[in-house]
């Protein structure tokens, strides 16, 4: 099986990539900067593929080279770098998440992999669980760029028709209600 990770140079991507290793798959990391230090003990195991998430053609052709069964989307940017660049925010969280499922369902990805965040939700979240009826009011630009990913994944089952026709699935994770001591179920 191939996977594809989008910011697989970066904290989460490089956690995946080893996760992948671990099962015996040579993941594709895509990445501005794919030869990381971070992946300089693995780097014979794992091919790179540098590119811009902001840059359709750069999502399209690595999605086209390396016809992934499965694409893991960790790319993007945090919230500190968000805030004080939202026009780079915007292409990189929202821009570069519709170009990663614009890619997948051009060339048949079976599955997509997303994360997201706690910024989504702002601070008065008064739950013990984050669900699909909790509401969405992000304070920081970060936030909003993060919802609109969510909101892609929305549009694309309704609109594009399930990403992947079929058995394929689109599937996003909280990467931060764990560290919360909450449930952190899979949606999809």
């Amino acid at each position: 099986m191939t996977s594809l990770i989008t910011g697989g140079s970066g904290l989460m991507g490089v956690e995946v990539a080893r996760l992948l290793l671990e099962q015996g798959e040579k993941p594709v990391v895509f990445s501005r900067n794919p030869s990381t230090p971070k992946l300089a003990d693995v780097a014979d195991h794992v091919e790179g593929i540098a590119g811009d998430l902001g840059i359709f053609s750069h999502v399209l052709n690595a999605v086209k080279k390396t016809r992934p069964d499965v694409i893991y989307h960790m790319g993007g940017m945090l919230s500190v770098p968000s805030d004080a660049d939202p026009a780079g925010a915007i292409q990189a969280n929202a821009l570069g998440t519709f170009h990663v499922l614009e890619a997948a369902r051009l060339f048949d990805v079976s599955q997509v992999l997303f994360t997201s965040s706690l910024g989504v939700y702002g601070a008065d979240i008064k739950e013990d669980f984050i669900d699909d009826n909790t509401v969405q009011h992000p304070l920081l630009f970060y936030g909003a760029t993060k919802c609109s990913r969510k909101t892609w994944d929305a549009s694309t089952r309704e609109n594009m028709g399930s990403i992947l026709e079929g058995s394929g699935t689109l599937v996003y994770w909280d990467q931060e209600s764990g560290l919360r001591g909450w449930p952190n179920t899979i949606q999809g």
